[in-house]
């Protein structure tokens, strides 16, 4: 960014999964953009967050990606934050356990000050339900995913499938969920742009 090389550098760095055994033209429809590995690179990127959200912006509007960023559990506060202030919708991962639920609370209450809407993605390992993670959190529980930690790593650390792996309760939830999310955006985003009118006056982006 400081070389005026942001746009470049952006697509050399992106990491191309679509293609799955490798032999095949991957369709690049499935792109991964790396986060930072040294927490100590993130004050050198102060100036260049609201350039990324401007990017991804971009790719939703003129590829019709859906852009999906992960910002960890503080990555929606300080500079950084901008990516969630422009983003559609705003989920927390969330495990129904009351240590978790604890934890939540604050971060949920600092997301809803920053950006309005927030939503919570659900990890069923507790013993709370979805309504009652609902009455202490104050936010929509939007979808539920099973805690299965052995089919989560082949996500998370490349550990091998399962031959049921993609019929895993986890992965038929994570489908599921997928499209509730998705349902999610549409309709905050009927709500906040009726007109369907997109980023007049920039209030309504469409990064997510």
């Amino acid at each position: 960014a400081r070389k005026g090389e942001f746009s470049e550098a952006f697509w050399r760095q992106l990491i191309d999964l679509s293609s799955e055994d490798g032999t095949r033209e991957s369709p690049r429809d499935r792109l991964l953009l790396p986060g930072i590995t040294d927490p100590a690179q993130a004050a050198s990127l102060g100036s260049v967050w609201k350039v990324l959200a401007q990017m991804f912006r971009g790719i939703e509007t003129e590829s019709g990606h859906d852009v999906l960023i992960d910002l960890g559990r503080r990555g929606a506060f300080g500079p950084s934050g901008v990516l969630a202030e422009q983003a559609d919708a705003v989920f927390v991962v969330v495990r129904n356990t009351l240590r978790c639920l604890q934890a939540a609370e604050g971060r949920v209450r600092a997301l809803e000050e920053r950006v309005g809407d927030v939503s919570v993605l659900l990890i069923n390992e507790g013993p709370y339900p979805a309504g009652e993670v609902q009455r202490v959190l104050q936010v929509p529980v939007i979808a539920t995913l099973p805690y299965a930690p052995d089919d989560a790593r082949v996500l998370s650390d490349g550990a091998e499938q399962s031959r049921r792996f993609t019929k895993s309760p986890l992965m038929k939830a994570a489908r599921t969920s997928g499209t509730l999310l998705l349902q999610r955006v549409a309709v905050r985003r009927a709500r906040l742009d009726p007109r369907g009118l997109g980023m007049a006056g920039g209030e309504v982006t469409h990064a997510r």
